[in-house]
Parts: structure tokens; sequence; C-alpha cells
């Protein structure tokens, strides 16, 4: 995928987003791009980081693309 400009942090507070953010500007993938490869609408994560929360299939369609996956797991304490 095209190298792209830093996306800003979410306003959406979901942690999640701001993660995957994170990762997007790591690797420096385009959110378009991702969307595109994700299979997703092309406004998801813009979407995300403003104001909406995903679906549980989209982001998981998001992270693969990424090379991550979601997991559940216990707390500490």
């Amino acid at each position: 995928m095209p190298r792209a400009r830093t996306i800003p942090a979410p306003k959406n507070k979901n942690p999640l987003i701001a993660e995957l953010v994170r990762i997007m500007n790591d690797q420096g993938v385009e959110s378009i791009a991702l969307c595109d490869a994700a299979g997703i609408a092309p406004c998801s994560i813009s979407s995300w980081r403003l104001r909406h929360n995903p679906t549980i299939h989209n982001f998981e369609a998001a992270l693969n693309v990424l090379g991550y996956e979601l997991s559940i797991r216990k707390r500490n304490g």
C-alpha cells in the first residue's frame, strides 16, 4: 500500500480506534487504500475516527489487512 500522510488522532475516544490509527500511521497506510483492501466502505475509517464505532466484522477486516487480529483476554487483577 502507498505511504500516507499521518492521520490525525481520533476525536472518537474509543481506544480500539486510536490503536488502529496508530498502527496505520506506523505502517504508513492510507485510509482509502486500507478500506479498499479490507472490502469496507471508503469513508469507514474517517467515520470511526470522528463519530461512529465500527462493527466487529469491519474492524477485524481492517486489522487483518494490517497484519493484526482482535482478541479477548482476561484482565489482570
